[in-house]
């Protein structure tokens, strides 16, 4: 199988990249740790979007964009690696320890825990609209689908995700 080489981007690419995707890096962690699983697989997906947004800087067509555009890739990586890993509906870890929270604490409070037991694809509209404050047309554009459809998702989301909220112990 001959090499696959990696292009070297053009000096103007270099440039581009630094000052449009570099800067993107912090919120591309942030949403790849809100649908990962662990910190190592939001690190992979991050660096391995930023890798495929290096490589494909001259597709860019709009700066303007580049905020939608690389989280696209972000959450693309992500569901590459949900399809690859055998997981749970849920993501789940059934072998994993209940949450010892201290005394006062009230569980329901856990954002984080009721995130990972929304189903994935509610996970990434609640991530991209609420986490990341992406409006309902760059969401749009991130996920490939219509601005109703964003809206109809995050409403359903949102429902489910208080519906847990106020029922940690309710099954998916």
């Amino acid at each position: 199988m001959p090499d696959v080489a990696v292009r070297p981007a053009h000096a103007d690419d270099e440039h581009r990249f630094e000052r449009l995707i570099e800067p993107l890096l912090g919120d591309a962690f942030a949403l790849a740790q809100a649908l990962s699983p662990d910190r190592g697989s939001a690190q992979d997906a991050v660096q391995g979007a930023a890798f495929k947004a290096w490589r494909r800087m001259r597709q860019l067509r709009d700066d303007g964009s580049a905020r939608a555009w690389f989280l696209a890739i972000v959450v693309n990586d992500c569901r590459s690696a949900w399809r690859k890993r055998k997981a749970l509906p849920s993501d789940a870890d059934p072998g994993g320890d209940a949450i010892n929270w201290p005394h006062g604490v009230d569980q329901r409070l856990d954002v984080r825990s009721v995130m990972r037991r929304l189903k994935r694809d509610d996970r990434v509209v609640l991530s991209l609209r609420f986490l990341m404050d992406l409006s309902v047309e760059e969401s749009a554009g991130v996920l490939g689908i219509s601005v109703s459809a964003v809206k109809a998702r995050t409403a359903r989301a949102a429902a489910r995700f208080r519906e847990l909220m106020g029922h940690p112990e309710a099954a998916e």
